[in-house]
């Protein structure tokens, strides 16, 4: 009898599964609002705000327009150099720590132990204040390391969690969760920081408070991964390990690079990846950051990363379907997709030409293009893209999806007014979660999972990477020039090198190459 299985032992195994993919995408609710309140919305413009006068030449006053704009101008590339050098950290340290949660079996703790470290730090930031532009690029580099290196174990998890056949919809549920729980927070913030004169409270307090609370919520909502995920198995080195962890984790990884054509396309992958990631990082962390030096105000910059973190969350989710062959709605899924990255760049070159588009205006026309767009796919999506939909797999997903992205910088170059800002930004939204959740899918069948935090960790030094060159181009280019508009459309270039790289990739090659891996793997130890 206790062997036995039917109806209820398969129908209480599916709950099991599906409770351990919701714990897990719990996760990227809880650290998606540091990114989202921290890293990308509310830290860029504070810091800009507390570093300028220190910035200002001898003798020059705030009242100088020209002096102010040259001191913000200074403040913006030394926050684009320390973007790039957290990066750079977490990219050497994430491939080490990824790989040492393989050899001991602790994936989920050590996730653990950097969420408590981030956590606090986060909270830590409440301290800032004019002047304290130091302590604040320390904070912002630990925090930026941590969270970075949290992802990449958190990540590993997803093959663990994860049916080979799910991953693509399990990794968008992730990015879908991860966009409503920063956005929510964001907004809560945002509601704050607005109302701030109303409730007695100056507007930088408002937004020291809205750091204080990305810790609490990073701690508080990482509680079901704590709970409802499982610590995967270690897997050793073969034939047994030293004395030292430490020794072992460098030997694995020595061991992976030197026979790195066994990893063919998996490698070939994350070049194309890291091109591409720098255009997609750079644009995340350097949005608002651009947009203040544009002469944006802050409530500009702060509702249009609220408008992006909603609008990401349902596009992430019609994304991670698209290239599912069970889905009956993926061509009307794709139709929106198409719809609002053709519609939207029209809408803007008007807004921009005209002048006269208010943000008001612009809330209106984007609100029924949208609308427009819904009964479009409703209607006639499927009739017109159904076939389309069918050649579409995660790759060629992840290629539109950049093919669009490509069109951000150009617009972001010739932005003149607030309206076309949030259009970019709704734009942006569509694509942002879907291309990540699509490519972290696509790389978790590359991988043998008994290797996932390795691989993962090597996933976090090219996106890290990624996230170095990206903002270090966009310093450069501004400082040479004195012109941030240069610096946006200088990121076109890693745009059209990812697509290029990416398109090469043979998928079914190296989900091939993966399995037998992880079947040698499984041999190995069941001989020992």
């Amino acid at each position: 009898m206790g062997g036995t299985s039917g109806p209820g032992t398969e129908a209480a195994a599916e709950k099991v599964y599906r409770r351990a993919v919701r714990c897990w995408s719990w996760y990227d609710w809880a650290n998606h609002a540091y990114v989202t309140t921290t890293a990308s919305t509310f830290f860029p413009p504070y810091f800009i705000a507390i570093a300028t006068p220190a910035f200002l030449a001898a003798g020059s006053l705030a009242s100088d327009p020209k002096a102010l704009a040259a001191a913000r101008n200074a403040a913006n590339d030394r926050f684009a150099f320390a973007v790039a050098a957290a990066l750079l950290i977490a990219a050497l340290l994430s491939p080490l720590a990824g790989t040492y949660a393989d050899i001991t079996g602790r994936r989920k703790r050590l996730l653990l132990v950097m969420t408590a470290a981030g956590g606090l730090l986060s909270s830590a930031m409440v301290v800032l204040r004019t002047g304290h532009w130091h302590a604040g690029l320390v904070l912002y580099v630990a925090t930026q390391v941590i969270m970075n290196i949290a992802l990449g174990l958190n990540s590993s998890l997803l093959c663990h969690v994860s049916r080979p056949e799910d991953l693509d919809r399990n990794s968008s549920l992730g990015y879908a969760m991860g966009y409503v729980g920063g956005g929510l927070l964001l907004a809560l913030n945002t509601a704050l920081y607005f109302f701030a004169p109303a409730l007695g409270i100056a507007s930088a307090t408002a937004v020291r408070l809205a750091f204080l609370s990305v810790g609490v919520w990073w701690l508080l909502f990482s509680l079901p991964l704590l709970f409802g995920v499982p610590e995967p198995p270690a897997t050793p080195l073969a034939g047994g390990g030293g004395t030292s962890r430490l020794r072992d984790t460098l030997v694995r990884l020595r061991h992976t690079l030197r026979d790195i054509r066994r990893y063919r396309e998996l490698f070939k992958m994350l070049v194309a990846f890291w091109f591409y990631m720098e255009g997609v990082g750079a644009i995340i962390l350097l949005a608002t950051a651009y947009g203040a030096t544009l002469g944006l105000e802050m409530k500009h910059l702060i509702s249009m990363l609220l408008l992006t973190q909603f609008v990401a969350f349902p596009y992430a989710l019609m994304y991670g379907r698209v290239p599912d062959p069970a889905s009956r709605w993926r061509g009307a899924f794709l139709a929106m997709v198409l719809w609002t990255a053709v519609t939207f760049p029209v809408m803007g070159a008007y807004a921009n030409l005209s002048g006269g588009v208010t943000i008001a205006r612009g809330f209106a026309m984007m609100a029924i293009n949208q609308a427009a767009g819904f009964l479009f796919a409703l209607l006639l999506g499927r009739r017109l893209f159904d076939r389309l939909a069918d050649k579409l797999d995660a790759q060629r997903a992840v290629l539109l999806g950049l093919c669009i992205y490509t069109v951000v910088p150009v617009w972001g170059f010739f932005l003149k007014t607030p309206a076309e800002f949030f259009m970019l930004g709704w734009m942006v939204g569509t694509v942002q979660g879907g291309t990540q959740a699509l490519s972290r899918a696509v790389y978790a069948g590359l991988l043998p999972k008994a290797k996932s935090g390795e691989f993962f960790g090597i996933y976090g030094l090219a996106e890290k990477f990624a996230g170095v060159m990206g903002p270090l181009l966009y310093a450069l280019v501004g400082t040479w020039t004195g012109s941030p508009r240069s610096s946006i459309l200088s990121l076109c270039a890693f745009f059209v090198l990812g697509i290029v790289l990416f398109a090469r990739v043979n998928v079914a090659e190296g989900t091939a190459r993966a399995a037998a891996e992880e079947a040698e793997i499984e041999a190995t130890h069941a001989a020992e």
